[in-house]
């Protein structure tokens, strides 16, 4: 009974050691940028951060281990862009649509036609469609999202068609991924060295 007694007097230590550390941060001194961590006593955590026109995200749980906080996100590597379908299309162009998950069209994204000699750049409109001279050799298309800092790889196009509609995955490109991501502790205060160890980030508890 004794040792039952000290082992979850134990427990019960560990356990408020680690949530004493739950609460909600914010980000301080860091120009131009909002960024705010939620630790929730039930061990899972909410990330946010904004930096000019892009927008981060992250989910998932998080422990206390030594004097850090490690977060672990719940979700995983997708690829940012996936071809959903080819059709004949018109002769005489090339066109390539980037739809979102609600199946519109998505603008602004740099579009590069690979050929057998050079690469062709565009960018979608309104419509959500980037749209090239006919190229017999094209055979690849790869796309920018600047503002997210994303070069995707060249994805393989049947040359035979002409109209490529390709589908783009917003959580890959807008989730942050924290894999065993440690938190330095300096009393009321989380520091992530995740985007530049160099510059570390600071959370202040509210």
């Amino acid at each position: 009974m004794k040792i039952a007694a000290v082992l979850l007097l134990s427990f019960a230590a560990i356990t408020a050691w680690g949530q004493d550390m739950a609460g909600h941060y914010v980000l301080r001194g860091v120009m131009e940028v909002g960024s705010e961590l939620l630790l929730k006593p039930d061990g899972k955590f909410e990330f946010m951060l904004a930096y000019g026109a892009a927008d981060y995200w992250a989910k998932g749980t998080w422990t206390r281990d030594g004097n850090a906080v490690v977060l672990h996100s719940a979700g995983k590597e997708e690829a940012p862009f996936r071809l959903v379908r080819s059709e004949a299309g018109k002769p005489g162009r090339i066109r390539v649509v980037v739809l979102g998950q609600n199946n519109k069209g998505v603008e602004n994204i740099d579009v590069h036609l690979l050929t057998a000699s050079k690469a062709l750049d565009g960018r979608t409109d309104s419509d959500g469609a980037a749209v090239f001279s006919d190229d017999p050799k094209a055979h690849a298309v790869a796309f920018e999202v600047p503002v997210y800092q994303i070069a995707t790889k060249p994805y393989e196009i049947d040359p035979a068609k002409k109209d490529f509609y390709f589908e783009i995955n917003g959580d890959a490109i807008t989730q942050v991924l924290f894999k065993d991501e440690r938190l330095a502790i300096d009393g009321t205060t989380l520091v992530m060295t995740h985007w530049d160890p160099k510059e570390p980030m600071r959370y202040v508890k509210e």
